[in-house]
């Protein structure tokens, strides 16, 4: 019998989540000012790459896991991204009815029905590409 993926993975994170050393939800009051060059500060924006660069400092000198930046999707982005989830979803239920039906005994599981479901499969994956597309460009650009 295989131990549930659930617990496993509940029980992983409450271990990395015990082993903190210094709580992240302490207030901050203290301000601290330091002085670069142009160059510096150059290099410091470039090695933030979109994390806030007091994250970034405060993770590199306390040891600290170095959150992924928050992708900034433009508007038109997220609304496209939005629709596409939808029709994901709309395929999921077709697949998912189409699926109960055979196995049931309600449709027969013909060859249109497999070549439905197989055209479903493709059109899923499509939305997943192009969703990914969506997102990585704003990532990079």
């Amino acid at each position: 019998m295989q131990p549930d993926p659930r617990a496993a993975l509940s029980n992983q994170l409450a271990d990395t989540l015990s082993n903190r050393s210094v709580s992240r939800d302490d207030k901050r009051e203290i301000t601290i000012t330091f002085r670069v060059n142009s160059a510096e500060k150059a290099r410091l924006e470039q090695r933030c790459s979109g994390v806030v660069q007091s994250d970034y400092i405060r993770a590199r000198l306390f040891d600290y896991p170095l959150l992924h930046p928050k992708l900034i999707i433009p508007e038109v982005n997220r609304q496209a991204i939005y629709e596409l989830k939808k029709i994901g979803n709309n395929l999921n239920q077709q697949t998912k009815a189409i699926n109960e039906a055979v196995k049931i005994g309600s449709q027969p599981l013909t060859v249109e029905v497999k070549s439905y479901l197989r055209t479903i499969e493709e059109l899923t994956a499509l939305l997943e590409q192009t969703r990914q597309s969506l997102t990585q460009t704003t990532a990079e650009g």
